[in-house]
């Protein structure tokens, strides 16, 4: 697919979406040939003629009718310029099939895709994460268990927990696009100046903990500005990781309980509380005007939890060549990070799923997650090409982060997640600016969240 006509169809989509948030048709352009004869000889020649014009330009028409065009969304301006050239690599090999890239804004891409299911006019292929289930639910993705199954495909090229992470009620919808995990990196710079050791491979939270009340106290006596931690207190990057680590849960596997009442939970929720009022973390108002990352980026921060998709951002830094990355801290039970990441789904009432699946297979397989990993815009989920991956970065250790992976659990999803997630996300802020204790805010959470799931048993 050129980039000019890429531009085109951008253009046209956006006015589309901003105006009514309906659907682009996926249907099939086609084009007439036509020939004429300028022989004046017999009527009789005339008309054979002009039979076998007729008949020629029907035979040259024949491929371009034959030619399936599908359609495929996504959400992200940033890697669309590499998804095109993925495409045009498919198309390569696929002269049959034509692929129109759909792009839509993540603020608009779910009701574009919800009115667009409703009326039929879904992409044959799109980005899928953890609200899968409510699609499937619905109907709208196809399970795609069959179509493995027929091909003998090997899950195994690809990390577990991605699989697991988009098999739901067992059946499985998605293949991977690309995995993300949570790590901590450090500014060796800041650790040098103040005369403390670098955190090391196999630390616990009461390690990070010394380490951090070291940075405190030697920045305070020197005079000096920064803060020993940072991190966003978003359920990924910080507290899911957190809750699981230290024995508790989110969802029950069964998708039928929250964990928000145990005590485990209600631990890991108070600990990132007493970070901030130990001063071994920057207090609340400080993470809540100025994202964690942000903070470490101007050098401001000795230690920052950050997911692998804040990976190349850190790497491209002027200071990069003195951060260092390790695991998370273990807490009571591990130190495993959630793992995040998006799937490739087909849509259920594709007019085109032989050609759908066919794409997806290429979307999610190794010359494709390749061509991510060398445009720095994901981390493979594909097993093979990992490797791949870790030579785009200049400075930091990249196999810290695809360690990660193999010490990760999935993150939690559940049909009804769009609607109990901002639940949880208010009273997590609510615990840790101190407007309620870590017990308080637990039991709100728990009693709200687990009146959803009952509701949707």
């Amino acid at each position: 697919m050129k980039k000019s006509v890429f531009k085109k169809i951008f253009s046209a989509m956006l006015m589309t979406v901003m105006m009514s948030f309906t659907a682009c048709s996926t249907g099939t352009e086609q084009s007439a040939n036509t020939t004429s004869t300028t022989s004046a000889q017999t009527e009789a020649q005339t008309t054979q003629a002009t039979s076998a014009d007729t008949t020629a330009a029907n035979t040259t028409a024949k491929p371009q009718e034959d030619k399936v065009k599908i359609s495929f969304a996504l959400w992200d301006e940033v890697q669309a310029p590499v998804f095109e050239k993925i495409i045009e690599e498919f198309e390569k090999s696929h002269s049959n099939i034509d692929v129109e890239l759909q792009l839509t804004p993540w603020s608009q891409y779910w009701v574009k895709l919800d009115a667009a299911a409703g009326s039929g006019n879904a992409a044959d292929v799109m980005w899928m994460n953890v609200f899968l289930p409510k699609y499937a639910d619905a109907n709208v993705v196809m399970p795609i268990d069959e179509l493995v199954t027929k091909e003998n495909i090997d899950l195994n090229q690809w990390t577990k927990s991605m699989i697991d992470l988009y098999t739901y009620n067992g059946k499985l919808y998605g293949l991977p696009k690309g995995q993300d995990v949570v790590d901590v990196y450090y500014n060796k710079e800041i650790f040098d100046k103040y005369g403390v050791e670098y955190p090391k491979d196999g630390w616990t939270w009461e390690d990070m903990k010394t380490i951090g009340a070291q940075l405190r106290d030697a920045i305070k006596e020197k005079g000096g500005s920064e803060y020993p931690l940072v991190m966003e207190l978003d359920s990924q990057p910080s507290y899911y990781n957190f809750i699981h680590q230290e024995g508790g849960f989110i969802i029950s596997p069964d998708g039928t309980t929250t964990g928000f009442d145990k005590p485990e939970t209600i631990k890991a929720m108070q600990d990132v509380t007493d970070l901030m009022t130990e001063g071994v973390m920057a207090e609340y108002k400080v993470l809540s005007d100025t994202k964690g990352t942000d903070l470490f980026l101007s050098q401001k921060a000795a230690m920052v939890f950050a997911g692998s998709w804040k990976a190349s951002v850190i790497d491209e830094s002027s200071f990069s060549q003195n951060v260092g990355v390790v695991q998370m801290p273990k807490k009571s039970s591990n130190n495993a990070s959630v793992l995040g990441g998006l799937c490739y789904v087909i849509n259920a009432t594709s007019k085109h799923p032989d050609e759908a699946w066919e794409f997806t297979k290429y979307l999610a397989g190794a010359e494709s997650n390749k061509m991510q990993a060398e445009g720095k815009i994901d981390m493979p989920a594909f097993v093979g090409v990992q490797d791949s991956y870790v030579p785009n970065f200049k400075n930091i250790d990249a196999k810290v982060i695809i360690e990660t992976t193999k010490n990760s659990f999935p993150y939690p999803s559940h049909k009804a997640l769009a609607e109990f997630d901002p639940i949880i996300s208010e009273n997590a802020q609510a615990i840790f600016s101190g407007q309620v204790s870590a017990e308080e805010g637990c039991k709100t959470i728990y009693e709200q969240v687990q009146e959803i799931l009952d509701a949707n048993k």
